[in-house]
């Protein structure tokens, strides 16, 4: 009987110790879980701004952690998403802000460049605008000049520019027409040799009554004329520097021209291969003549 409640009394003292040894260890494993309660309370303030029974509803989940081995699967779940993300760049908020100061250069570039365009197109108008007022008033005069002097030069019939292939006056072509007397109106192109000179010399008066310039030069722009049209045109360059100021300049090797210019310059070649300019005053020389 004495060794039964021996060994019963040595089984109640390990039985003490082992409850103590138990006891030990659960009270530290519920300090390491209340540090670990503690940690997750101050993370939550640091990072979240709010506590742990708050944090599953911040990012979708249900306050009620439910079903352990669920939340095992989901764990697992959001695991595997944050693998195929791939490392986490840490500098990845610098560089966002660095784009966007790109960005927000790049805007305001973009912004001068289209106000700078919209300003360009408005000076392309207000220039095309004015062009397109200018252009018109210069065809309209040197379309009238052309008339008159078409029908001064000809002796009659008409003639009249005309702009073509489009309604903007910038992007028209011009289209000469003609009707000398005697025949219908028609293209310069379908004129005579001769017709279509003095139609170009009315054309380059008209130009030169609408807008004078200091010099004119003609070169054989008689050449194709006969004397009667020589005599036309000879008229109207009389015509032409009595109402302008210009000078006229006629390069020519008709007689009946020469004899009605005012000055005439020739080239000679007395000796060989030395050439001279002589020049003649006929004003001058008329009044010699008749002074003998």
């Amino acid at each position: 009987a004495l060794a039964a409640l021996s060994a019963r009394a040595r089984a109640a003292d390990e039985a003490v110790a082992a409850a103590r040894e138990a006891r030990a260890t659960a009270r530290s494993q519920a300090e390491h879980q209340e540090a670990a309660r503690r940690d997750v309370e101050r993370l939550c303030g640091e990072r979240f701004q709010c506590p742990p029974p708050v944090l599953p509803g911040r990012f979708g989940f249900a306050p009620d952690p439910g079903d352990p081995e669920a939340l095992a699967v989901v764990h697992d779940d959001l695991a595997a998403e944050r693998e195929r993300l791939g490392p986490v760049n840490l500098r990845a908020d610098i560089e966002l802000a660095e784009l966007e100061e790109q960005a927000k250069t790049v805007a305001a570039e973009k912004a001068e460049l289209d106000t700078a365009i919209a300003r360009l197109r408005g000076s392309i108008g207000s220039l095309n605008r004015e062009g397109r007022a200018r252009l018109t008033a210069a065809f309209t005069a040197v379309d009238a000049h052309f008339r008159a002097l078409f029908t001064d030069l000809f002796g009659g019939g008409e003639a009249r520019l005309e702009l073509i292939e489009s309604d903007d006056p910038l992007e028209a072509g011009l289209e000469i027409m003609a009707q000398p007397p005697g025949k219908k109106l028609q293209s310069l192109t379908l004129l005579s040799g001769g017709e279509q000179a003095l139609t170009a010399a009315a054309l380059i008066f008209a130009l030169f009554l609408a807008n004078p310039a200091p010099i004119c030069v003609l070169d054989e722009v008689d050449a194709p004329l006969d004397d009667a049209n020589v005599e036309r045109f000879c008229d109207l360059l009389d015509r032409m520097a009595a109402e302008t100021a210009t000078r006229f300049l006629i390069v020519t090797h008709n007689a009946v021209t020469m004899s009605r210019m005012h000055r005439l310059f020739g080239v000679t070649m007395g000796e060989p291969g030395v050439s001279q300019l002589v020049s003649v005053d006929l004003h001058a020389a008329e009044r010699l003549l008749a002074a003998e």
